[in-house]
């Protein structure tokens, strides 16, 4: 009889052992939640052509959230530098021939300039809004 209670018992602390609610399946001590796929505003893509000495997309405006991930693809026939004027600041060097795709996100909102440093040009404004 002692070795059946103490079975149950030992069942019992297997079962309540890890603090968790068998309802809900959660965990007492869980861990900060990371944000799922499901959750996460899908990306604004940027397309930049720059050929011929010319660049599009030249002065669009793109709608943006605050911590949406923006992807500019960039193909180019001739090297340039690409800025982000944003805060962090990105920059990167584009080589004739690329077909390249660059990634940020905005954490504050307001307007961002995409500018083609060696084109002298504004490729596009982000309006980055909460």
């Amino acid at each position: 009889m002692r070795k059946v209670i103490a079975d149950l018992f030992a069942a019992g602390l297997l079962l309540t052992g890890c603090g968790g609610d068998t309802d809900t399946g959660t965990v007492s001590s869980s861990p900060t939640p990371r944000p799922t796929e499901a959750s996460e505003p899908a990306a604004v893509v940027v397309d930049i052509a720059i050929k011929n000495g010319k660049v599009t997309s030249q002065g669009d405006r793109v709608d943006a959230k605050v911590g949406q991930r923006i992807t500019l693809r960039i193909t180019s026939d001739a090297h340039d530098s690409i800025h982000v004027h944003s805060e962090p600041e990105h920059e990167w060097e584009v080589r004739t021939g690329d077909d390249i795709e660059k990634s940020f996100i905005v954490d504050k909102p307001g307007q961002v300039a995409v500018e083609s440093h060696h084109l002298d040009a504004t490729i596009v404004q982000l309006v980055v809004r909460p």
